[in-house]
């Protein structure tokens, strides 16, 4: 079985073969996920790809899931994660309603919830608004917060209490055109956002079948969650806040 994961960033397993912009660890292939895949035509048992998707911009998306079509095997499975546009929006709509009418729990959680919707979007720094939400201690709706993002977050919270210096930015730097521009080519933004129809119509008109939702621990590439890539250990979801779609060539 040849298993390719895609933009793996940290996390990756030795039996796959684990492609990201760049390497950090001798099981991770340097390679730019712009051009063509390194792999011939048919020639993938399956493909994953987590939390990538969304930072290449809304035209060449199409064009990456047409290359991994183009190496994926007959019957060859595709499983793509990304954030989850309309959970996200849903909460949006619902923390709004109940905001405006004075609830306060509501109100902490809407202003997390824009945050998760905007904050990668636009931010032209590393980090953002959220890094320093995450700096804020005690940190409101924490348990929320930690809920939504998973694991990852959870430990970079954890880091950044034990860093004493690391206080919430107050001031509003405005950086120079210069660094911006930098920063926004960087890979941390993200370039567009995807919910299950719009995810789904791009799969279906590349050709791909069997076109469906899936939960972090459910998948139909054979013994998954062995590998952990989208669960922890202890069966917890790495990123809760994502939407899991398969389909098959």
């Amino acid at each position: 079985m040849k298993l390719v994961n895609l933009g793996c960033g940290n996390r990756y397993h030795k039996d796959w073969i684990n492609l990201d912009f760049k390497s950090n660890s001798e099981y991770v292939i340097e390679y730019d996920l712009h051009i063509s895949l390194p792999f011939d035509d048919k020639s993938v048992d399956v493909i994953y790809s987590s939390h990538v998707l969304e930072h290449f911009s809304k035209c060449f998306a199409p064009k990456f899931l047409k290359e991994c079509y183009r190496v994926l095997k007959p019957k060859g499975i595709i499983r793509v994660v990304v954030p989850d546009l309309e959970q996200i929006v849903k909460n949006y709509i619902n923390f709004l309603e109940k905001a405006k009418l004075g609830d306060t729990d509501s109100q902490e959680k809407y202003e997390w919830t824009m945050i998760e919707l905007f904050d990668q979007m636009v931010r032209n720094q590393s980090g953002g608004e959220m890094l320093n939400y995450w700096k804020q201690n005690p940190m409101p709706q924490e348990e929320f917060v930690i809920e939504r993002t998973g694991s990852e977050v959870k430990n970079a919270i954890k880091r950044i209490r034990e860093n004493t210096n690391t206080k919430p930015q107050k001031e509003c730097i405005q950086n120079s055109i210069e660094s911006i521009g930098k920063f926004r080519l960087s890979g941390e933004i993200h370039q567009w956002m995807y919910d299950e129809y719009s995810l789904g119509k791009i799969l279906k008109d590349l050709g791909f079948k069997d076109i469906m939702k899936c939960t972090a621990d459910k998948s139909n590439i054979l013994e998954f969650n062995k590998y952990l890539l989208d669960i922890e250990h202890n069966g917890d979801i790495r990123k809760p806040d994502s939407l899991f779609m398969e389909a098959v060539k």
